[in-house]
């Protein structure tokens, strides 16, 4: 057995996850192991659509899976060509999935709300010879296709317009293949390429990050060591698309895993969250960081909340900082055994998890993880001591697709780490604390202004519903402190002054940290698609509206 504990290598400066073995070979892909576990499934029901309750088996999920693969071998699809999807989760995309495992031909998805540029951006990069997308984005498909150097032919997953190309078409090809007679891609290995996905994109256009069979299976595998997590009963659910990380992973742990995956395209409310889960049962939640703060926010009766949520046993909040007000209140909500934060990135998965940790941290590091803090020479920092943060590299990274340059900044010089970009420490009990972006941080007088040490408070104040911290440059002191603020829609937000932004900051912390900039009261503030702040759009946001400071 393994040693379950974090463990600090003084001589190195490394921190060690729990080690464990992997649960198959480095040949092993995504979709071998998938047709294994649909085959033990085969009449179990694996998927059920939320808004047209149609529900597919193991053995259903297998033949949509095997029946499109022998399309695209048909159309002359290579292992390494690319598939792009551009879709919600709708009843046949899985089918497009598993094929595109089986072939070795890695899957880019985009959010289906991107707009052209961006669209036009990632497939420029990628150049799918295939692209999957919905009828209401078939417009903007088809305008960016029109004119790529090396268009694409585009299919339709979620219905039909007339002369348009559609999964059916694919599905109508051969109904009788059985899933047994499955034999694995021999060009195929672990350490191809299964998924391009997209980056954040908050410092600019997103890239293409390489992800391999074998580092997915690794992580989507790994959270099954928490029995109460996944077993075969688990109910999962996620309102995330296939370009969110966390939308493949729901879809992985639903095909590697065995257990069932809820499915719906209706936009998240909390009180559709409630309504899902309540129906369906589910055990495993997935949520965006944003939705995990609506879900706190929110003014339903605690009791009902409790009642609505009672078969969770496990509901994850990732993908930007999730702040001590929100976590404490979902301590209260479901208590601190059943709400974990996870911290991760695209290019390594899972880091670390909090689960019934100290409030404001990430938690501790997670099974095979190594990191080390690192300062701006690369040298290694100790214990509470802050730098940027650094991952090893496990498995082999192709990097970022088709970009040596990107690829070679955020790797160190002898390609083993990867930089996160995040700042922050690990305590002697080796939880992580993230205090925000390399990118973010701005000087006050010499001092290091990290902006979310400041939102963390403001967030505290009825009235508040997102918080910007940002610098405003001065002749004298580099920068001053200055925050934007959304209110929130009810008496306390229309009540909400800008002294009192002020006060609370000044209450709690020294007087570095103090707003000297100008408190701006806004509508909303700019996201990437996957609602991560812009905070360097911000500054020129409020100037082009005309805000004035209060």
């Amino acid at each position: 057995m393994g040693s379950c504990e974090v463990h600090y290598d003084a001589a190195t400066r490394t921190w060690l996850g729990p080690r464990g073995k992997e649960f198959y070979g480095p040949e092993m892909t995504l979709g071998e192991v998938t047709m294994r576990v649909l085959n033990l499934n085969a009449d179990k029901i694996l998927q059920h659509c939320d808004i047209t309750n149609v529900q597919l088996t193991g053995r259903q999920l297998a033949q949509q899976g095997l029946t499109i693969e022998r399309a695209f071998r048909q159309m002359g699809l290579q292992v390494g060509d690319v598939i792009g999807i551009a879709a919600n989760n709708t009843t046949y995309l899985t089918g497009v999935t598993i094929a595109a495992m089986l072939c070795g031909t890695p899957i880019n998805p985009l959010h289906p709300d991107f707009d052209q540029e961006t669209v036009k951006y990632m497939f420029d990069i990628t150049e799918p010879k295939l692209i999957f997308c919905d009828v209401e984005n078939y417009e903007i498909i088809k305008a960016v296709n029109e004119n790529l150097a090396k268009p694409a032919t585009v299919y339709l997953v979620n219905g039909k317009i007339e002369g348009v190309p559609d999964v059916w078409d694919l599905l109508r090809e051969d109904e009788s293949i059985a899933p047994a007679a499955y034999v694995p891609c021999p060009k195929l290995n672990g350490d191809h390429t299964a998924f391009i996905v997209c980056s954040s994109g908050t410092t600019g256009m997103p890239k293409g990050v390489t992800r391999s069979h074998r580092s997915l299976i690794c992580n989507c595998k790994k959270l099954v060591k928490n029995p109460n997590t996944y077993t075969r009963d688990t109910v999962v659910l996620s309102f995330s698309p296939l370009y969110w990380i966390s939308g493949t992973y729901m879809l992985l742990a639903n095909l590697l895993n065995g257990c069932k995956r809820i499915i719906t395209h209706r936009p998240y409310t909390v009180e559709y969250l409630l309504e899902i889960v309540q129906r369906h049962q589910v055990t495993f939640l997935f949520l965006a960081s944003h939705q995990i703060a609506l879900l706190a926010k929110c003014q339903i009766d605690v009791s009902r909340i409790r009642a609505q949520l009672e078969s969770v046993k496990v509901l994850i909040g990732a993908g930007s900082k999730v702040c001590k007000a929100v976590s404490q209140r979902m301590y209260d909500l479901i208590g601190n055994m059943r709400f974990v934060v996870g911290y991760g990135l695209s290019e390594m998965g899972g880091i670390s998890k909090n689960l019934g940790g100290p409030l404001g941290s990430e938690g501790k590091v997670m099974r095979n993880v190594e990191l080390r803090v690192l300062d701006k020479l690369r040298m290694p920092l100790g214990i509470n001591e802050v730098g940027i943060i650094y991952g090893h590299l496990r498995y082999k990274w192709e990097g970022y697709y088709r970009n040596p340059e990107a690829t070679r900044r955020a790797l160190s010089p002898d390609g083993q780490w990867l930089r996160t970009g995040d700042i922050g420490y690990l305590d002697s009990e080796g939880y992580l604390y993230i205090l925000t972006r390399d990118t973010d941080v701005f000087k006050y007088n010499n001092f290091q202004i990290y902006p979310e040490q400041i939102e963390e408070f403001i967030l505290r104040l009825p009235g508040v519903s997102e918080a910007c911290v940002f610098g405003v440059p001065d002749d004298v002191s580099t920068n001053l402190t200055a925050c934007a603020v959304v209110r929130t829609d009810d008496e306390e937000g229309r009540k909400l002054t800008a002294d009192q932004v002020r006060n609370i900051v000044e209450r709690y912390l020294s007087s570095a940290y103090h707003i000297r900039g100008g408190i701006f009261f806004v509508d909303s503030l700019p996201k990437t698609s996957n609602d991560k702040l812009q905070r360097r759009k911000v500054p020129q946001m409020i100037k082009n509206l005309g805000i004035v400071a209060e």
